[in-house]
């Protein structure tokens, strides 16, 4: 059918009558156009948002958009109303998302924040200068560590998965953390 689209069913006949109407300053037009076109354009609002209170917002912003460019004559073919209109909803909708998207809304997690970054910073920096002094150890040694302290790995398991000695394991971490501990001790006194 002639003129039917998603935001309302009216004649290109209709529709260019209505846009000289409210062109021409009629009050009755503009309310015309909002009877007709609103139920349409809040369906589309309520299907990209998901969101009815959203969408009832929205339905009023595309709507006054439209007559405030019906008035200042922005629309050069009259007979496509019902397009300019569901042109208009859809950018307006998508500049909603967009802005949604950016202002994502979050839970501010204040304790997370609220701890002191004097002691952040140092702790940053005993963590890069032990990753500094971890670099320096062998291969093996450094997986000694790794399996047994961050992987919780007991001495037999980390003999075994390196095919090793207990006794090997045992006192090759015994010296890689006393050599850390000594070097961490001497800048703690700094």
């Amino acid at each position: 059918m002639e003129g039917e689209s998603a935001v309302g069913t009216v004649t290109n006949e209709a529709e260019v009558t209505l846009a000289e109407r409210i062109r021409a300053g009629d009050r009755s037009a503009e309310d015309e156009l909002v009877n007709t076109y609103r139920r349409g354009v809040f369906v589309i609002a309520v299907a990209r948002t998901r969101d009815r209170e959203a969408a009832r917002d929205l339905t009023q912003e595309v709507l006054i958009a439209i007559l405030e460019a019906l008035r200042d004559g922005q629309l050069r073919e009259l007979a496509k109303l019902s397009a300019f209109i569901q042109g208009t909803a859809r950018n307006i909708i998508n500049n909603y998302l967009r802005m949604r998207a950016h202002r994502a809304e979050c839970e501010l997690d204040i304790e997370a924040h609220s701890t002191d970054p004097v002691d952040e910073l140092e702790f940053l920096e005993r963590r890069r200068l032990v990753r500094r002094e971890l670099a320096t150890f062998s291969v093996t040694d450094q997986q000694i560590l790794l399996l047994s302290l961050v992987d919780g790995q007991s001495l037999a398991e980390v003999a075994r998965t390196l095919n090793m000695s207990h006794d090997a394991v045992r006192a090759r971490k015994s010296r890689a953390v006393r050599k850390i501990t000594k070097k961490f001790a001497r800048l703690s006194q700094k």
